[in-house]
C-alpha cells in the first residue's frame, strides 16, 4: 500500500503530465508576476499618497517621467530636468521616443501619479515574459522548459523592478523577445518591425543584430561541420547530411529580417521625429525629420559617456556584473530607531536595488558553457539560442567597455538576463539534473527574491 506522500506524488506526477499543465502553471506565473508589480505601485510616497508632488520618482524615472510630462504639454517642477523644455517636444532626445510615448499615453489615461507613470512597464514586462515563452517553444524547446525559463524571469530582482518602474529598458527588452520569437517562426517581415519598435523604445535593443548573426554563423557552421562528418561516416553516425538549401535558408531569413528591421527603424523614427520632435536642451537643437541626424545624436551623446578611472560610484564594468558588484540603490525608504539622540537601528521598508537575483547571475558562466557544448555536439537549438543570446548582448558592452572606456552599469544587464534565463533554466531541467537539485535551485530564487523584494514591509 502507497504512503501517503507516494500517492500525493503520483497523483503531482499524472497532474503535471495533463497537456494543458504548462500553460496553467504559465498563466499562474503571470497572475503572481503581476501582483508582485502592481502591488503598492505608488510606493515610496508621502502619506496620504495622493497628489503628484508626494509620489518619489525612482532612479532615471526623474529623467523619462519628466520628459513624457513635457510631451503631455505638462511643465515639470521647477528645478526637476526639461523643465522650460519646449512643450509637445521630447527633451530626452539622446533616446527614441517610443517609450516615452507610452509614459506620456499612461500620465493621459492615469494622471499624472505613479499609476499613470508605471502601467506601462507593467504591461511590457508581462508581455516580455509570454514572448519569453513563445521564443523558447518556437527555439524546439518543450513547453516545461519555456515555463521554467519564464518562471526564472519572475523571481529576478533586476526585471522585477524595472517592470514596475519608468525607465526604458523594460520597453526593448520585451519587444527584442517578440522579435526573436518572430525570426525564429520564419516570419521575417514581422520579425523586423517589432525589431524597429524595440530599437524606438531604447537602441541597445539593435543589439538583437549580433545575436542573430552569432545563431547564424553557429548553425551554419556546425552544418558544415555535420555535412562533412556524415560525408566520412562509416554508418555508426547519428548525423543527418542536409541539403545545401536547407544550410542557405538561414541566411536568407536573416538577411530580409535585418533589411525589413532597418527600414523599420528608420521609418517609425522618422515619423516619431515628426509627430513629437527630438529635442536636444543643452544645444537646443530639435530633430524633426531626418532619422540619420538623430541616430548620429543618440551615437554621440553615448561616446560622450566616459567611465574615469577609479572612480567611486555606481558606474561598473560588464565584467563586474557578473559577480553582481556595484549594486544601485535606486529609492530607500528606512525607519530610524533613536536612542538618547543616538542612531541604533535602521530598518527599510522600501528599499528598490538595481542588483540581479545572486542564484541566478552566479550560475549564469558554468550554465553558459553547457549550453555552448550541447549546442555545438547535438545541435539544440535551445542551448544555442541561450548561448548566442548572452554573448551576443554582453560582449559588446564588455568590448566597448575596454576599447572606448564607455561608461556602464549593472542594470545594462537588463538585455542580457533572457538568455540568462534560459541557459540555466536548461541546465536545472528536471532531464539534465536530479530532482532534488532543481527543487533546491527553485527554493533558492524564491528565496533570493523575497530577501530583495523592495516592498520590505511584507517581507
Amino acid at each position: 500500500m502507497l504512503t501517503p506522500m507516494r500517492r500525493g506524488w503520483a497523483q503531482a506526477q499524472r497532474l503535471l503530465a495533463d497537456p494543458l499543465a504548462p500553460t496553467v502553471v504559465l498563466s499562474l506565473i503571470l497572475v503572481l508576476s503581476l501582483y508582485a508589480r502592481v502591488l503598492h505601485l505608488g510606493q515610496p510616497c508621502t502619506s496620504p499618497c495622493k497628489q503628484r508632488d508626494v509620489h518619489t520618482l525612482i532612479f532615471d524615472e526623474n529623467y523619462y517621467v519628466n520628459a513624457a510630462r513635457v510631451i503631455d504639454h505638462i511643465e515639470p517642477p521647477a528645478g526637476a530636468p526639461y523643465h522650460g523644455a519646449p512643450k509637445g517636444e521630447d527633451p530626452n532626445g539622446e533616446h527614441p521616443q517610443l517609450a516615452k510615448l507610452v509614459i506620456a499615453a499612461g500620465i493621459k489615461v492615469f494622471g499624472d501619479n505613479a499609476r499613470g507613470w508605471r502601467i506601462g512597464s507593467v504591461l511590457f514586462g508581462l508581455i516580455g515574459m509570454v514572448a519569453l515563452f513563445a521564443m523558447v517553444r518556437s527555439a524546439g524547446g518543450g513547453a516545461w522548459l519555456a515555463v521554467g525559463a519564464v518562471g526564472v524571469m519572475s523571481l529576478d530582482n533586476l526585471l522585477l523592478v524595472h517592470g514596475r518602474i519608468a525607465t526604458l529598458d523594460i520597453y526593448a527588452v520585451s519587444m527584442m523577445l517578440v522579435a526573436m520569437a518572430l525570426y525564429l517562426r520564419g516570419w521575417w517581415l514581422g520579425a523586423g518591425m517589432a525589431l524597429g519598435v524595440a530599437g524606438c523604445m531604447k537602441e541597445e535593443a539593435l543589439l538583437l543584430v549580433v545575436v542573430v548573426a552569432l545563431l547564424e554563423a553557429l548553425r551554419f557552421t556546425r552544418r558544415r561541420w555535420a555535412r562533412r562528418r556524415d560525408r566520412h561516416d562509416d554508418g555508426d553516425g547519428d548525423g543527418v547530411v542536409l541539403p545545401q538549401a536547407q544550410i542557405g535558408r538561414g541566411w536568407r531569413t536573416m538577411g530580409l529580417f535585418f533589411a525589413s528591421g532597418a527600414v523599420s527603424l528608420l521609418g517609425l523614427l522618422w515619423l516619431l521625429d515628426v509627430l513629437v520632435p527630438g529635442y536636444d536642451p543643452i544645444n537646443h537643437v530639435t530633430y524633426a525629420g531626418s532619422p540619420f541626424t538623430h541616430l548620429f545624436h543618440m551615437y554621440h551623446y553615448a561616446q560622450l559617456l566616459q567611465a574615469k578611472p577609479h572612480e567611486v560610484g555606481i558606474t561598473s564594468s560588464p565584467w563586474q556584473w557578473l559577480l553582481n558588484e556595484h549594486a544601485i540603490d535606486y529609492a530607500k525608504v528606512a525607519v530610524n530607531s533613536v536612542a538618547n539622540g543616538h542612531l541604533v537601528a535602521s530598518h527599510a521598508t522600501v528599499y528598490f536595488r538595481g542588483v540581479i537575483n545572486p542564484f541566478i547571475i552566479f550560475m549564469a558562466i558554468p550554465a553558459l558553457f553547457a549550453a555552448v557544448a550541447a549546442a555545438w555536439r547535438k545541435g539544440d537549438g535551445v542551448a544555442a539560442l541561450g548561448a548566442c543570446w548572452c554573448l551576443g548582448t554582453f560582449v559588446p558592452f564588455a568590448l566597448e567597455s575596454l576599447l572606448s572606456g564607455r561608461i556602464s552599469y549593472i542594470y545594462y544587464m537588463v538585455v542580457v538576463l533572457p538568455g540568462v534565463y534560459l541557459v540555466t533554466a536548461r541546465l536545472f531541467s528536471p532531464k539534465r539534473m536530479p530532482l532534488s537539485a532543481t527543487l533546491g535551485w527553485t527554493v533558492a530564487l524564491m528565496y533570493g527574491f523575497l530577501h530583495l523584494y523592495p516592498l520590505r514591509t511584507l517581507r
